[in-house]
């Protein structure tokens, strides 16, 4: 029995006048894997959407042997779970609990059974203590849990994900790959989309929609810790779990110290909903936390900048170009000389640095989203640089590429990262701050 097929299926993302991709023919049975993969830019997340029936296609597209492509009957696409990149995106409602319960209702199913899955699912991925938090309030990484808790929720036949564990700690990785197999193994058939080597071997085959990629070669000069005179330091006090409530947190069991330089890169790491992005919040002053002490030695005139975690929340422009100078002008440097760094770096990431500038933010796929922001902080002046993932989604050759130019930049500027990516930080020789979460916080 084939559960999903797909002949010669070319995708045309909406309004656009050329197919993203073109004629890709696939079957899958019940409970197969099949894994996504491809450079950034290659189509996986307009193939996604138009195996969903969610994209204008054309070709065949098969469900049990039912049609149900773009503008058809929707009925077989009930029977379909969908996890985008954007995990903030996609939440709905106010706590998690009911984010686990919003599809198993829309689709009629009895409220019993509808809380059985839910409470099932809430202990199986390590949300039941946060069942009554509002999920736009969790880390990325406890969104892309809540997103497939919701997704499993509806029990559906297929599920397509798209970067579903982008965000996640190792720990919480290995989960999901465990719950994929139960899954799976009950007859789920799975289409994963994912730049993780780990996550690509647990599927039972890999659908590769992208050209060999060049070796990803890490630079090799150390790029390690904080340089010159201290221009930055950092307290944050240990978290008292009795008095831990709804608001942003750093669940540490220690008291942690951190100390920006002149120069070089800092990181951070610490599993999902540590508090990382609470500290990078915290220093550019965008969150408030009483445990976190701000102390500037050296500020200078520009404050400083960040690319957060979220790109699809902070991009505003409608071309890319304008994306990337907006701070640069509001903060006095000409947009010239921005463009020429963006370009630069672009064609370094292996872009085309023309093309890429005037391309519509609001189309851009996930990873040229996020190094769409991270160029426009790093053209910027500031006082310190902060970014927070900025490997997620990307692929191997640009992890490698932008660790390079990170490194040629620290040699000049300070930067503070936070990331799940240790491989990544250990190749550019950082040896981060870790934060151990609090038992029971």
């Amino acid at each position: 029995m084939i559960r999903l097929e797909a002949k010669r299926l070319s995708v045309t993302p909406p309004g656009a006048a050329e197919p993203a991709i073109g004629e890709c023919s696939l079957a899958l049975r019940p409970g197969e894997r099949v894994g996504l993969a491809g450079p950034n830019g290659s189509g996986k997340t307009s193939l996604l959407l138009g195996l969903a029936g969610l994209w204008p296609s054309e070709g065949e597209l098969l469900l049990d042997g039912i049609p149900f492509q773009y503008g058809g009957d929707p009925t077989a696409r009930r029977r379909i779970g969908m996890i985008q990149q954007d995990p903030s995106s996609q939440l709905l409602q106010g706590t998690v609990r009911d984010e686990l319960a919003f599809g198993p209702r829309n689709l009629g199913v009895e409220e019993a059974e509808t809380r059985r899955r839910v409470e099932r699912l809430a202990q199986r991925l390590g949300l039941a203590d946060e069942a009554d938090r509002n999920p736009l309030l969790l880390s990325a990484g406890r969104q892309q849990l809540v997103l497939l808790g919701a997704a499993l929720a509806t029990a559906p036949d297929l599920l397509l994900a798209d970067e579903a564990a982008a965000h996640l700690d190792p720990a919480a990785r290995r989960l999901v790959l465990e719950v994929l197999q139960e899954e799976t193994a009950r007859g789920m058939a799975l289409v994963w989309a994912s730049q993780s080597p780990e996550e690509l071997a647990a599927m039972d085959r890999v659908l590769d929609l992208g050209p060999g990629t060049p070796a990803a070669e890490f630079p090799s000069a150390s790029a390690a810790g904080a340089v010159g005179s201290p221009r930055l330091r950092v307290e944050v006090s240990a978290l008292d779990p009795a008095a831990a409530s709804d608001g942003p947190l750093v669940r540490t069991c220690r008291p942690l110290s951190l100390e920006v330089g002149s120069s070089g890169i800092q990181g951070v790491v610490g599993s999902n909903g540590a508090g990382k992005s609470v500290i990078l919040g915290a220093i550019c002053g965008l969150v408030s936390c009483a445990q976190v002490t701000v102390e500037w030695r050296e500020r200078g005139t520009d404050p400083p900048i960040a690319a957060l975690q979220f790109p699809e929340l902070q991009i505003f422009q409608e071309q890319v170009s304008d994306e990337i100078t907006y701070a640069c002008v509001s903060r006095g440097r000409p947009a010239e000389a921005a463009l020429a760094d963006a370009s630069n770096w672009l064609r370094r990431l292996d872009f085309t640095p023309e093309a890429f500038l005037r391309r519509r933010t609001w189309n851009l796929p996930m990873g040229a989203k996020r190094i769409t922001e991270v160029i426009a902080a790093l053209a910027a002046p500031a006082s310190l640089y902060v970014l927070d993932e900025p490997t997620a989604g990307l692929d191997g050759l640009r992890r490698a590429r932008l660790a390079e130019i990170l490194c040629e930049l620290s040699e000049q500027r300070p930067l503070l990262v936070a990331t799940q990516d240790r491989e990544w930080l250990s190749a550019m020789g950082v040896t981060p701050l870790e934060i151990t979460q609090a038992v029971g916080a």
